[in-house]
């Protein structure tokens, strides 16, 4: 081919395909922009950019679900690796002999190049496969790609081996013409070399320049295809994990900020529609991948419930690019004319965010579990996008769950969900009055700790049990403590998560000045929702104290030899982790220490467990929510530990050990479990072992407090 031909060509198809390339990411960017600003996102920059290499660099997310992700791992590396050869096959179009200065002849390059070529294509066959065994045709559902747009999958796993078929073929033609470098160690081209000997040198040069302008077109090609479709997350996720909440987009919610004296007919709070989302929410909705380990996991999906996560980004992301060209003005949509139906459709801008795109039922039956979150290889804020949408719902629309509005006036009114009186916050004392400190000014100074017993602690018998197991625990390591007693409130966490902000708000700041004008320093707390609003969200507020979970304080006393179990059990344990404990707030091993240092006891593991837990059903305030769709969430969880045969089922939540319970009783009436089956806390199981577990170790009147 004449060297003006093929530089003609090679121009041609260069330029073409990027200035249809740079007019898309001009729209995506403009459209990104409409976004709500989010200056967060900028601040802690070294811990972002330090996250940024471990999960994109370092593939760590991906490598979670090992085999994919060794497979992804592959064609990411292999995918920068092919950067290289592109540059070597743009430099072939001006000379087929081009060589990139410095490097562009050492051997190990050529068998870099080689090796990741051979290495993607085995890469590409295992992604097949995957595909095929997860077909939704066969699965429907189950299937973690029921829903994702496969076609598009399929596509771009062709054209990436187009990209290295071609590029294969121009480094083949020119081992054969004698113009490839990097000596034998190029294996993989000198192979394909062999395979041409007898060719002339003009065929071969043919080949050569064919080669290098199909390989480019693929190469271009493959971009307009990466920039309309989900596949823009090859250039997106590096960004969105970047900007992504760091260390882990769990914990603490972003509180919206309320200002009730300057609210006016343009305030808006939360999301009602897509474009109040924030940009780094949009940015969610370009970098889904549509793999659906997401929804794999959500206990909602799981359990037959409409919710699924991926499509709360992917429904979100469809709206936002159908109402686009009204976002960016390039329509004007009159907002008073009659609402225009075509096919059955709203008109883009008619639609209601949740209603129409989203179902209010998916909204609602989310756990907030962060399971989603979790397992998403690109940082996607699931739970984030989905609680906006509730707040919108109820602060705006007072629109939600008829049974939840019931808890909301509770805390309200009597400062708990339960709706019981105050002065009940002192009724698990008993029998432990002299040993127990109630907080009326400040707390004592020889107080080590203030123990936040809860609400559920408080007016729950059965998480009473817990919290008088864990408070003679204390007072026989004789570490000193105090309550608030009756003037302990609701931490406001069932009210956040409802989408309630301004109540949480609320009741944040009277707690916080509660626990300042006391002299609060260190707090420990037996659920781990108190303790994560506690400990992650009240510092928005300027309430910054030192909190524990029980677990980790009786791991130290049991590790500073101040608790001691000498009974043993000899019983099978299996640990539950609570969602609010293991995966936001990574308290993992201090349970399970508890546990194994107990005499007699055989721990047991369920098979999804630690960060992987199932949700127990009472996140997202949906224990105060009926289930009218599939299976009990609690139902299923409690399943999946019964498999594990166990005598008692532990936990460090109070709502895990109510929701269990729960489904506990209705298997026993179902003859699927023995009644003598025991939903625990650590606490009562270390407390069972300690002292024979028949008394209070300084208080001979106390209550029994034992495994049975």
């Amino acid at each position: 081919m004449p060297d003006g031909v093929r530089i003609a060509f090679g121009l041609a198809i260069v330029g073409a395909t990027l200035a249809v390339a740079t007019r898309r990411i001009r729209f995506l960017i403009d459209l990104l922009m409409r976004g709500r600003p989010d200056p967060e996102r900028f601040k802690n920059m070294f811990t972002r950019v330090n996250a940024h290499n471990v999960k994109v660099l370092g593939q760590k997310k991906l490598l979670q679900w090992t085999v994919p992700g060794i497979l992804h791992a592959l064609t990411f590396y292999g995918f920068l690796v092919v950067q290289v050869t592109l540059i070597e096959t743009i430099g072939e179009v001006f000379n087929p002999e081009f060589q990139i200065p410095i490097i562009g002849d050492h051997a190990w390059l050529g068998f870099l190049q080689d090796t990741f070529f051979a290495l993607v294509i085995l890469a590409l066959a295992g992604f097949a496969i995957i595909r095929m065994k997860n077909s939704p045709k066969k699965l429907e559902r189950r299937s973690r790609f029921f829903g994702s747009h496969l076609g598009a999958a399929w596509v771009v796993l062709l054209m990436i081996f187009n990209v290295i078929w071609t590029v294969a073929l121009v480094r083949g033609a020119r081992a054969a013409i004698g113009t490839l470098p990097y000596a034998d160690w190029a294996w993989f081209s000198k192979g394909l070399g062999k395979l041409m000997d007898g060719y002339s040198h003009d065929t071969l040069r043919w080949i050569e320049d064919g080669a290098v302008l199909t390989h480019l077109a693929v190469v271009f090609g493959f971009l307009i295809i990466v920039l309309y479709s989900k596949h823009m997350h090859i250039f997106t996720s590096p960004i969105n994990v970047m900007f992504g909440r760091q260390p882990i987009a769990l914990g603490a919610l972003r509180p919206l900020e309320i200002d009730m004296d300057n609210v006016t007919e343009e305030t808006v709070f939360g999301v009602g529609a897509v474009e109040h989302f924030s940009w780094k929410n949009m940015l969610d909705m370009y970098t889904c991948t549509e793999c659906g380990r997401c929804q794999s996991v959500c206990p909602a999906w799981n359990t037959g419930k409409g919710l699924n996560p991926k499509f709360i980004i992917t429904d979100s992301r469809d709206h936002l690019f159908e109402k686009a060209e009204y976002l960016l003005g390039q329509s004007v949509w009159d907002m008073g004319a009659t609402p225009a139906v075509e096919n059955g459709e709203k008109h883009p801008m008619e639609k209601s965010l949740v209603g129409d795109v989203h179902k209010p039922e998916s909204i609602w039956a989310c756990v907030t579990c962060g399971a989603c979150v979790y397992e998403c290889p690109v940082d996607i804020e699931h739970v984030d996008q989905i609680l906006d949408m509730r707040r919108y719902q109820v602060m705006m629309e007072s629109d939600f769950p008829q049974e939840a509005g019931l808890m909301l006036r509770n805390i309200e009114s009597s400062g708990n969900p339960w709706g019981a009186p105050a002065n009940q916050r002192l009724d698990w004392t008993k029998g432990l009055e002299e040993h127990i400190v109630v907080v009326n000014g400040r707390i004592p100074a020889d107080a080590e700790y203030l123990y936040w017993v809860g609400c559920a602690g408080a007016f729950d018998d059965r998480a009473q049990k817990a919290v008088r197991a864990f408070a003679e625990l204390m007072i026989g390591a004789e570490v000193p403590f105090a309550i608030l007693g009756p003037q302990e409130s609701c931490t406001g966490d069932p009210a956040r998560r409802m989408g309630n902000e301004y109540l949480f708000q609320e009741i944040a700041k009277a707690n916080i000045e509660t626990l300042k004008s006391k002299g609060v320093r260190k707090i420990v707390a037996s659920c781990p929702h108190c303790f994560n609003t506690l400990a992650r969200e009240y510092p928005q507020f300027g309430g910054t104290f030192e909190v524990l979970h029980h677990s980790e304080l009786l791991r130290t006393l049991i590790d500073d030899g101040r608790i001691t179990p000498t009974k043993e059990l000899e019983q099978r344990v299996a640990y539950h982790d609570p969602c609010y404990l293991a995966r936001h707030n990574d308290v993992i091993e201090q349970p399970r220490h508890i546990v194994n240092s107990i005499p007699g006891v055989t721990a047991r593991e369920a098979h999804n467990c630690k960060k992987r837990t199932f949700c127990c059903g009472a996140g997202g305030a949906r224990m105060w929510m009926e289930e009218r769709e599939g299976k009990r969430i609690n139902a299923e969880r409690f399943d999946q530990m019964l498999e594990t045969e166990p005598d008692v089922i532990s936990t460090g939540c109070p709502y895990c050990m109510i929701m269990l319970d729960d489904a506990k009783n209705e298997a026993v009436s179902q003859g699927r479990a023995r009644a003598e089956l025991k939903i625990l806390d650590v606490s009562q199981v270390l407390r069972a072992s300690v002292d024979g577990g028949t008394q209070s170790p300084t208080h001979a009147s106390a209550e029994p407090s034992s495994v049975e």
